[in-house]
């Protein structure tokens, strides 16, 4: 009814020109295997901006400027009423649609008070999730802290396991000699440097939380803010951002 009325109040060249030209790309079937699902995409989750500037090109258009090689771009990704940003790197692997003019005109006004930084400004951050909606934000960019003093690292990423058998090989070494010590020590800086993300993936897997999002943002605050969006119960270790307010069934299930 209220999209009837709508049209209504529209005049019929405007509603073909957003149809012509302003209409964004959506995402109408994910294959079982592409890059879309490694980022956590979804059905109807909609293209609104690429590289910071809003798209309202063809499909084709959209394909060329992700399979550009060795580009990263970022793209703006509207989920229900939510937008945050993630990086693409290559074409998702998708099918599309394009949005209808009542969508496009409720997504132009979502965007409107949306701020998109600089591309170079923004962090991947791995986000996993468990069934009690325990949250693990794990920032993917490389920490000199992983090889200069391995051990702080560990500590400050809570990897108690790790961090144990660590300490153990370091003491073992040393007590052997201290020339093995300082080999082992090397050795395991450029592990820890080389394999930090994978590490830190696979301990938050190891504890039972699964991949819920892959998102580009400029600090965790933003993160956990839009973490809470999409799921307003959801639990932080160190919470920066205060709880929202509670959520109606109907909605709530919709953010699943």
């Amino acid at each position: 009814m209220a999209e009837s009325i709508l049209e209504d109040n529209l005049k019929n060249e405007d509603l073909e020109e957003i149809k012509e030209t302003a209409s964004f790309l959506k995402i109408s079937e994910l294959k079982l295997k592409c890059r879309a699902r490694n980022l956590r995409l979804k059905d109807d989750d909609v293209i609104v901006a690429v590289d910071g500037e809003p798209f309202h090109g063809t499909i084709l258009e959209f394909t060329n400027i992700l399979a550009e090689e060795d580009k990263k771009t970022l793209l703006t990704i509207k989920r229900s009423d939510i937008i945050f940003e993630l990086f693409a790197f290559g074409t998702l692997g998708t099918k599309f649609k394009f949005t209808s003019p009542l969508e496009t005109i409720e997504i132009e006004k979502s965007f409107e008070n949306h701020t998109i930084h600089p591309p170079e400004e923004y962090t991947i951050f791995e986000v996993l999730r468990d069934l009690r909606r325990k949250i693990d934000i794990i920032d993917a960019s490389p920490s000199s802290l992983s090889w200069i003093f391995p051990p702080f690292w560990l500590i400050q990423n809570k990897l108690w396991e790790v961090l144990l058998v660590t300490i153990s090989v370091y003491l073992i070494t040393f007590c052997v000699a201290w020339w093995m010590f300082v080999i082992t020590w090397i050795l395991l800086a450029l592990y820890f440097k080389k394999g930090q993300t994978t590490i830190l993936r696979s301990f938050s897997i190891y504890r039972d939380k699964h991949f819920w999002l892959v998102l580009a943002a400029k600090d965790e605050e933003e993160i956990q803010k839009i973490c809470r969006k999409l799921d307003p119960k959801c639990t932080f270790d160190y919470p920066l951002v205060p709880p929202l307010e509670e959520v109606p069934k109907k909605k709530r299930k919709a953010f699943a």
